[in-house]
């Protein structure tokens, strides 16, 4: 990913990508990705709830990288 895509930019204009302001993967996916960790990371730090998404690469989402 890239700066912007950690922003609703990506998910409101296609133009993103050609003002090379986004990275390679879609919008969605990026909202995805950034909802399931940050889900997990205050389930296990202010829930007490075993996130093991945080624990080691997920096959759920193989973009991302340790």
């Amino acid at each position: 990913t890239d700066h912007y895509d950690f922003t609703d930019l990506p998910l409101l204009t296609p133009l993103a990508a050609q003002m090379k302001l986004k990275g390679p993967l879609e919008g969605k996916r990026v909202l995805e990705i950034i909802n399931a960790y940050t889900r997990a990371f205050f389930d296990q730090w202010l829930k007490g709830i075993p996130a093991p998404l945080l624990d080691q690469p997920s096959t759920e989402f193989p973009e991302v990288r340790y």
